[in-house]
This record gives structure tokens, C-alpha cells and sequence, in this order.
């Protein structure tokens, strides 16, 4: 068996202790068309009852391309139709491409998509009429709730939250209630990475200046999503409804069984043969149709404190652990709002290390560990460790003449020599000056017929630019026991 076949664990964070960071695999909340297939299907929705914009066709065209080259194809429902208003003599939709009748029969019709791609659908709701007719019908409406509670995915993009003003749960799908109320004219502005980790913002620069139709929401949605990407106001005029220095315009969620993403950005038809905005959709999708991962999966810490609060704790023991996870849960969440995300990694590691005691009748373990473990990857990928060096480390459990052995491989994929420590619960080894490309390899016996699973340590120390690097990794191991 090669050793390198499954998960393989890259650069931790320099201050990281040998905590179980690495706890349980990522639990996928993916449309039901979306992880086990090679190929998947999206619905693109560009159906407009109110001002429609014009990079809905490019933005349509651009994911169809995009499929092309990434293994999913794409339906379109967009049909022309005469709700005609202040913005023109109706909508000439997408006749060439659009589906003959409405996808939004049953939330079974809906699963055969991976995810669905709401495009600027704009309706005209904003006025809060609840006469004024929506983007979806209540039998829709009906649909899209089902197919997201079943675990199907949302993106939303630009004039998505300016569709539906008088639907509520609507709004909370596209993120923490916040609507479209205005924007200023078309301008050059910053953006700026919050949650760099995450697979739609991995390839993003730090600072990202682009021309946009900037928008004002209704509030603040920060309280319950994931924020992707904030916009710096001082960087432009954001005219009526400023929302001053907190303003996200790009987040995601893990929302009632489903996962949702948004970008408030792309109103110009230029955004989409933009490589880099192209490529930070692209992920969105993949996302939400649960075919990456990584960055924490959009997970907030309220998120993490209602599955703690939905345990059950009728046992006395439970009882106690639960209280000590929100604890610190609460002490984790207040070092990462005040900018101090390695704290909140080690208290997180705490957490998550309570969660193994809590007895099987609490509920759901493996989902808070996994859960807990993507806060962890959240805030490991907003640590500034300076230089870092760069590992590949994995354990694993082999057979060898009848005998469990506990192999243990780290490959030294940095420029300089690095000395590394391997640290088990059957012994350690030291490697000195390993170098460029090469591997440090040891296998523990471990004695045992039966073997639990485990963590291992990977230590490793280097000069860089004249400066002693150290940095540790948790590798976990599956158990035979």
C-alpha cells in the first residue's frame, strides 16, 4: 500500500501543540447528485421579474465553460416573459437555452442538481409588497426549501439578495437576512481576504482591487456567516447605506442540512473572463456541491455552540463536558474576534479533545468533532507564523511478518535541511538534516493486537534567512481497535 494515499497533512501552524487537531474527517453536506459522481449537474436561475442585468448571459456562458473544463454540465431556467416596469418592456431571458418549464416542481426533481446557481434573478419584491408576484411561486418556494433541507447546495451571486424581499427564510439563505438596498456608481475598489484558507479565496491576493457595482445590504450579516471577503470602504464612495468599516460582500454557510455561498461582486460583464473572479466562482460551486473542501467549510462558531446545545445531557457526565465545550467554545470565539487566531486554535484543540468523552447517547460526536476541527482549519489559516517550512506527513497503521506496526513517513518538501522529530505513543525518532525531497521514515511496533487510533507529533527545526524555524504537526491515524 502506498503510504502517501490518503490524507496528507501540510504546514501547520509554528505555535500549534500537539492537540488532536486533525479529529474526524470533514462531514460533506452535499446535494444528492453531487460527491460520488465524476460528473454533476448544476441549474443556473436567471429568470428575472424586475431590472434585468446584463452579465447574466456572460455569467451563464461562463459557467457553462467552466463545466466544460471541470466535469459538470448545466441547465439554464431562464424564460423570456413580459413583466414589464420602470426597467423595460419585460425580459427577453435566454430562449436558445432555458428549460421549456419551471425545475421548482418537488425537492426530489431539484436533487438531480449538485447546485444551483441563483444570477442576479431580480423581481422587484424590494418595495415589500407582499402582492407583487416572486421569482418563485409558493409551490417553488416549497421546492428550493426541500432540496436544501435534503443537503443541496445555494450559490448566490450579485442580485441574488434582490430577489424575494418578502420571503424571509430566502434571505437567510443567501446569508444572515441581508438584502440589496443600494448602491453608488460603478467604481474601483478593495476587497480584502478574510478567510484565506477557504477553497474560494485560496488563490485570492490578500488585497484584491477590482471595478464593481459595490452594494449596501440591509444588514450586517457577519452574526451568522462565514465572511469571505470584506470590502474596504475608505477605498471608495459607498453612498447611501454605507455600511462603514465592517462590511463583508462575500460569505457562505452551512445552512438547514445545505450549504450556501455568496459573491456581491460581478455586476460588470468584464467580472467574467476575469481568470480570478472566474476562478473564485468556480470554487463556490464546487463548494456548495460538496466536491472541494477545506478553510473551516464555512463553519461559524454559532453553528458549532447549537450543535453543543442541542446534546443530550440528561447524564450528569455529559453534563459537565458539554458545559466545558461551550466554555470553550466561548474563550476560542473571543481570541478570534479580537485578531488572536493562534489562541484560539490551542483552546479549540481543548474543545475538541472533550468531545471523545462524551458517552454515545449525548448524540452526534463524530459531527461536533468535525465540526470543531473545521474552526480549527478556520483559524489555523489566519495565523501569520512568518516563515514556514514545507512538510508532508502521514501515518498509518500497516501489517508487517503478523505484527502491527505504527509507519510513520514526513517528506521534506522545503529548499533547506530540516531536522525533524517524530513523536508517537510507541516511541520517537530523531532525523537530523534531512534534505530537499527526501523522506524521514520509521515504523513503530506497537506490540499491540488491537491498536486505538492515535496522534502523532511531527517536529521539525530549520534555519531560514538566518532565523531557527520550528513548527508541529498533529498527524492522526486510524486505529484497528
Amino acid at each position: 500500500m502506498d503510504l502517501f494515499s490518503g490524507t496528507t497533512v501540510r504546514r501547520a501552524v509554528a505555535a500549534a501543540v500537539a492537540l488532536p487537531l486533525a479529529g474526524g474527517a470533514t462531514l460533506v453536506a452535499a446535494g444528492p447528485a453531487a460527491a460520488d459522481e465524476e460528473d454533476y449537474k448544476i441549474l443556473v436561475v436567471g429568470k428575472t421579474l424586475g431590472f434585468r442585468h446584463s452579465h447574466i448571459d456572460d455569467t451563464t456562458r461562463a459557467l457553462i465553460e467552466l463545466g466544460e473544463d471541470n466535469g459538470f454540465t448545466v441547465d439554464v431556467w431562464d424564460p423570456p416573459n413580459d413583466s414589464a416596469g420602470w426597467w423595460g418592456n419585460g425580459s427577453p431571458g435566454q430562449p436558445d437555452l432555458t428549460m421549456d418549464s419551471t425545475p421548482f416542481t418537488s425537492a426530489e426533481d431539484l436533487s438531480q442538481y449538485a447546485t444551483l446557481v441563483f444570477v442576479s434573478p431580480v423581481d422587484n419584491t424590494n418595495s415589500l409588497n407582499p402582492a407583487t408576484p416572486r421569482l418563485l411561486d409558493d409551490t417553488e418556494l416549497a421546492a428550493l426549501q426541500g432540496y436544501i433541507h435534503d443537503g443541496g447546495g445555494f450559490v448566490g451571486l450579485h442580485a441574488a439578495t434582490d430577489t424575494m424581499h418578502t420571503v424571509p427564510w430566502y434571505s437567510e439563505l443567501t446569508g444572515g437576512g441581508a438584502r440589496f438596498v443600494a448602491h453608488p456608481q460603478q467604481q474601483t475598489a478593495t476587497m480584502r481576504v478574510e478567510s484565506p484558507a477557504h477553497p474560494s479565496t485560496a488563490h485570492l491576493p490578500a488585497v484584491w482591487e477590482r471595478f464593481d457595482e459595490w452594494y449596501n445590504y440591509s444588514v450586517n450579516p457577519r452574526a451568522d456567516v462565514h465572511v469571505l471577503l470584506t470590502l474596504d470602504e475608505s477605498t471608495y464612495s459607498p453612498g447611501n447605506g454605507a455600511m462603514g468599516e465592517d462590511h463583508p460582500i462575500s460569505w457562505c454557510q452551512n445552512f438547514e442540512g445545505g450549504r450556501s455561498w455568496y459573491e456581491g461582486a460581478g455586476h460588470t460583464d468584464e467580472s467574467w473572463t476575469d481568470p480570478l473572479f472566474r476562478e473564485h466562482v468556480l470554487k463556490g460551486v464546487e463548494w456548495t456541491a460538496g466536491v472541494v473542501e477545506g478553510g473551516g467549510n464555512c463553519v461559524t462558531f454559532p453553528e458549532v455552540d447549537g450543535i453543543v446545545a442541542g446534546l443530550n445531557t440528561s447524564a450528569v457526565g455529559d453534563g459537565v463536558i458539554a458545559g466545558a465545550i461551550t466554555s470553550l467554545l466561548g474563550s476560542a470565539r473571543t481570541a478570534a474576534e479580537a485578531g488572536d487566531p493562534a489562541t484560539a486554535v490551542q483552546v479549540l484543540g481543548g474543545a475538541r479533545s472533550l468531545v471523545d468523552h462524551l458517552s454515545a447517547a449525548a448524540g452526534d460526536r463524530a459531527l461536533l468533532a468535525s465540526k470543531i476541527g473545521d474552526l480549527v482549519d478556520w483559524q489555523t489559516g489566519l495565523v501569520d507564523d512568518g516563515p514556514a517550512l514545507d512538510l508532508a506527513a502521514e501515518a498509518e497503521l500497516r501489517t508487517m511478518g503478523g505484527k502491527q506496526y505504527l509507519a510513520v513517513r514526513v517528506l521534506n518538501e522545503d529548499e533547506v535541511a530540516v531536522d525533524i522529530t517524530v513523536t508517537t505513543p510507541y516511541g520517537s525518532k530523531e532525523f537530523a538534516a534531512v534534505a530537499p525531497t527526501k523522506n524521514a521514515y520509521q515504523a513503530f511496533a506497537t506490540r499491540l493486537v488491537e491498536v486505538p487510533a492515535g496522534d502523532v507529533t511531527v517536529t521539525a527545526t530549520a534555519e531560514v534567512d538566518g532565523e531557527t524555524v520550528t513548527e508541529e504537526v498533529a498527524v492522526a491515524y486510524a486505529g484497528t481497535a
